[in-house]
């Protein structure tokens, strides 16, 4: 049987015989460092992970409820024998004859003798004392029975005792043996064991299979994942038999592979069209240069050869600076140093830096540009007008116009770069901020475009927190406008 005990300020477990003293002991002492290395033990995969989880949450509230059903029944055992006790104190009591108020004779009846004469292991006895604390009388004359320090129920080895006060200052105990409430307790202590464990063991079972079935779509997930590489950009995880958040981690997951495919083939396309970039001014370099040296040559033959070659290695660090501005931008090296300024001076002298290439192409540059102050960084500012007029210029027409606007709306500075020039395709309008992308590819060369100052535009423009859009017609022309916010 099984109870508690406190005795000197200290604890003990008290199961049949054995005691352990909890307070001392080392379980006790450590238990919350058994319980952290059990939080951290490495248990090996989530499936195995969540069912040591499970099963311990599982053998607690077993343990629990095992246990309120066992002390309960306990306690109504024990409230059964100790009423019983009680009554049969209480008749005995009911026996005491005084004959003063320091003594007293003892006469039972005949039900009594008859219920105290029962022999076995849980039969009853009882004892009376007088007021001086000696033995008066007591059913079976080889009982060692210790007096009472005072009345009361209590446990005493393998019974259980009752004792109340009696007539001329007497006490009176009544006890029996608790052997078949020990076995009732035993029994049921089994059942409660072999029971819980098969509850245990088959719910175990069950949730080894639930959680095999709940995780099955997390290792598709791990083993699409796992098909990914540089190679097989394509793979992708299905979705259509996974339960609902499964589902959506799954398309999160897609939606990812997605912008990482979209990512290298931009990568992989802007690195051949570099590639292809620099090739073509490298070979012109070295043929001009190989043409120069086969023989001696006149002082004009030598200045046309290094023009040519001076044109290619501009159009070579052109396609360099302009990779480099990308690059650094890509990686957030790129900041921007913002100042207050007034835009419509730095529009206007991004434009007069123009005027001769505008000239020589016979090319009408209007302004009309009215103040705007704002937070810009003055040199990509610059660049940003200086790429979207010159684009104006070079596809523009002889005679044709080029018409720079400035203006506020909103609160913010509205710039127009409007051009009567060859137009842009509509199916071709999409890409014209794409790194290297030109619409008339040869023109582009023979103009030394490099295919990237739409792009950096595109950049410097959003990292300023604008947009930039573009509208065209073929053959009409081409209008851009930028809208910068003043902060």
């Amino acid at each position: 049987m099984t109870k508690g005990v406190r005795e000197s300020g200290r604890h003990y477990l008290v199961i049949g015989h054995w005691s352990l003293d909890i307070r001392h002991s080392d379980l006790f002492r450590h238990s919350d460092f058994v319980i952290r290395a059990f939080l951290t033990m490495p248990f090996g995969s989530l499936r195995l992970k969540l069912l040591i989880w499970y099963a311990a949450a599982l053998l607690a509230v077993t343990a629990a409820f095992g246990s309120l059903l066992y002390l309960d029944f306990r306690r109504s055992l024990y409230d059964e024998v100790d009423g019983r006790l009680s009554r049969q104190a209480t008749a005995l009591a009911g026996s005491i004859q005084p004959e003063s108020e320091r003594s007293f004779y003892v006469e039972l009846a005949a039900e009594q003798v008859a219920y105290f004469d029962q022999d076995g292991e849980s039969a009853p006895y009882y004892a009376i004392w007088d007021r001086a604390g000696q033995l008066v009388d007591q059913s079976h004359p080889a009982l060692a029975i210790p007096v009472p320090a005072a009345p009361g129920a209590w446990q005493r080895g393998d019974g259980r005792e009752h004792a109340l006060q009696g007539p001329a200052g007497s006490l009176v105990l009544v006890g029996q043996g608790t052997h078949e409430e020990s076995r009732r307790l035993a029994r049921l202590l089994a059942i409660i064991l072999v029971v819980g464990s098969a509850v245990l063991v088959l719910t175990l079972a069950a949730g080894w299979f639930l959680t095999g079935r709940a995780l099955a779509p997390i290792k598709r997930i791990s083993e699409a994942a796992a098909t990914v590489s540089a190679s097989n950009l394509a793979a992708r995880i299905d979705v259509a038999e996974m339960e609902t958040e499964l589902g959506e981690l799954a398309t999160t997951i897609n939606s990812t592979f997605d912008r990482l495919q979209g990512a290298f083939d931009q990568q992989t396309q802007f690195t051949a069209d570099a590639s292809h970039e620099l090739r073509t001014p490298l070979s012109i370099v070295l043929a001009q240069a190989d043409l120069t040296l086969k023989r001696v040559r006149s002082v004009p033959e030598y200045r046309d050869a290094l023009e040519t070659i001076r044109r290619s290695a501009r159009r070579m660090k052109s396609v360099v600076e302009g990779l480099l501005v990308l690059a650094r931008a890509d990686t957030g090296a790129l900041a921007l140093v913002k100042e207050e300024m007034d835009l419509a001076p730095a529009v206007d002298d991004a434009c007069r830096l123009l005027t001769p290439l505008a000239a020589e192409r016979g090319v009408q540059l209007e302004m009309r540009l009215e103040p705007f102050s704002a937070w810009v960084d003055r040199e990509r500012f610059a660049e940003l007008v200086a790429n979207l007029v010159g684009n104006a210029i070079r596809y523009n027409r002889e005679g044709g116009r080029v018409e720079v606007r400035l203006r506020r709306q909103n609160g913010e500075a509205l710039l127009e770069v409007a051009d009567t020039g060859i137009g842009i395709p509509e199916d071709e309008l999409p890409h014209i901020f794409e790194r290297f992308y030109r619409v008339d590819k040869a023109r582009s060369r023979a103009l030394g475009g490099s295919g990237l100052g739409l792009a950096i535009t595109k950049w410097v423009v959003e990292a300023h927190g604008g947009k930039i859009t573009v509208a065209s017609k073929v053959g009409a022309g081409t209008t851009f406008v930028v809208v910068l916010p003043r902060g």
